[in-house]
């Protein structure tokens, strides 16, 4: 009898062992049914990680099966998948492209809510960067634009994409070829803008005629050098300075260039908008725009005023390299000469008294700051414009001492000199000394050649005038830069030789 209790005892307890066992798996298999909807919510952004990691953790430790302790990685993974999106939007919206695609590159599939908009954000971003490597290796920026690419390669799913790019890339730079033909050397003064007032028949329309150019034809002098290959390349690519014995040497350096390319060295006298060109033609002044760019200003007739960037040389410039990126070799713009006897670049910074004085020259800092970064040089034009071989040693000093006290402060040391009205003096005057000891390797003449010639310690050339005088007197001369009779401005008076 006892032994038939016992046996009876026995299935009871083993029949609720059994029962037990079954109800804990069945509550472990709804546990992780309800998990994985909670999961695949948060995946879709339905529920937050808190409310889903506070559901696996109020699981009984005992029910945790493989498929709740997979769906916790999961979950983990997609918490870690929105961080980064989070991230990645963060340094999207700063424009911090290498970063941001770092971060989207680690959302997964299983982060519903925000994969999409991840992939979509990346490939962007992707084409954000060969649309601007693009652009730097059509101002011949090559090795710019290959590191530029491996920033994103390992976030790139299909990596010929970028591979082919950079072989692209090489395969240009391979084509970089010693230049060894003629280096044209140009120059312009401030540009006639409103033809109808420098043009009036006053004393002054002979000058202008003579001297100037107008914004027309310099905008169609630009058009036609780019359509024949010509390229702008800084003065610097020439030359570089070494010490032997103690001693500042300068030596010729080869030029490099994609083949085909001629190229071409601009600069632009008297960028100071003197008080005798107010209302009679020209802008007033330089300024920054509301962009940041350099622009003039002009006090109109009318009494308006206008802010505009195809009124001068400088703004022009900007405006078409932006446009035509390989006409920039490497950025290269021109060189900006200045004087300083009434300020610079249309303000009067010569006037320390003046009660605009601190204003002006904080502003022309800015400008000649933003001018720097965006490819401009500078160079002295003298502080008064003065004719060297006339001058006695006297004046020159003294001329040479202002012009260092008040210009660089603004504009920043330069070893580049431009003589007043082409006349340059002897490697061995003493002036010309004088000018070395301040600083001034480059120093450049007037001349339809450029006539590129050095010395132990500097380098001489001469620049070709584009203005009326050059158009009406020796257009032959000009041939291979443009066609005058296009670029000629049929608003000129006519010479009092025709």
């Amino acid at each position: 009898m006892s032994k038939k209790i016992y046996m009876i005892c026995l299935i009871i307890i083993v029949v609720g062992i059994s029962a037990s066992c079954k109800s804990s798996e069945e509550e472990a298999k709804k546990y992780g049914e309800e998990f994985k909807v909670m999961v695949d919510d948060f995946g879709k952004g339905e529920i937050s990680y808190k409310q889903c990691d506070k559901y696996y953790e109020e699981i009984d430790k005992n029910k945790v099966t493989d498929l709740i302790s997979d769906l916790s990685t999961k979950m983990n993974n997609i918490n870690d998948s929105k961080n980064n999106y989070s991230l990645g939007e963060e340094k999207y919206k700063d424009q911090q492209w290498s970063e941001s695609i770092k971060y989207f590159s680690n959302v997964i599939r299983d982060d519903e809510e925000n994969f999409s908009d991840a992939i979509e954000k990346r490939n962007e971003i992707i084409d954000t960067y060969i649309k601007e490597t693009d652009r730097l290796e059509l101002g011949y920026f090559y090795d710019e634009a290959i590191a530029k690419l491996e920033e994103i390669s390992s976030y790139v799913t299909d990596s010929s994409v970028v591979s082919d790019k950079i072989q692209e890339y090489k395969n240009r730079k391979n084509d970089i070829v010693l230049y060894e033909g003629d280096i044209k050397n140009i120059f312009f003064h401030s540009l006639i803008a409103f033809p109808e007032l420098a043009f009036d028949g006053d004393f002054m329309e002979e000058g202008y005629n003579m001297w100037m150019t107008t914004v027309d034809e310099y905008k169609k002098m630009l058009e036609q050098m780019y359509e024949r290959d010509y390229v702008l390349i800084d003065v610097n690519m020439l030359y570089e300075t070494k010490e032997v014995d103690g001693k500042q040497v300068v030596e010729r350096k080869d030029l490099y260039l994609p083949k085909g390319k001629k190229p071409v060295i601009l600069s632009l006298d008297d960028q100071n908008y003197y008080e005798y060109m107010e209302k009679d033609g020209f802008a007033d002044r330089l300024v920054l725009d509301k962009e940041g760019n350099v622009a003039t200003f002009t006090k109109l007739p009318d009494g308006g005023n206008l802010v505009a960037r195809d009124n001068d040389c400088i703004p022009i410039t900007d405006v078409f390299v932006e446009k035509h990126p390989d006409f920039s070799y490497r950025g290269a713009k021109g060189i900006v000469g200045l004087t300083g006897y009434e300020g610079i670049m249309g303000y009067r910074t010569d006037l320390f008294d003046s009660p605009t004085f601190e204003e002006d020259v904080k502003t022309t800092k800015a400008i000649a700051n933003r001018l720097k970064e965006t490819g401009w040089l500078f160079a002295s034009h003298s502080y008064g414009h003065i004719r060297f071989p006339e001058k006695g040693m006297p004046r020159v000093k003294k001329d040479t001492k202002q012009w260092d006290d008040e210009v660089p402060p603004i504009i920043g040391e330069t070893n580049l000199y431009i003589y007043p009205f082409g006349a340059s003096v002897g490697k061995d005057d003493e002036k010309f000394k004088l000018l070395q000891e301040y600083g001034f390797q480059v120093f450049f003449g007037v001349g339809v050649h450029t006539n590129l010639r050095f010395t132990d310690d500097a380098v001489l050339m001469d620049r070709c005038n584009l203005d009326g005088f050059r158009m009406h007197y020796g257009k032959n001369q000009l041939e291979d830069l443009f066609d005058v009779d296009y670029v000629y401005d049929k608003s000129r008076p006519k010479f009092k030789d025709n």
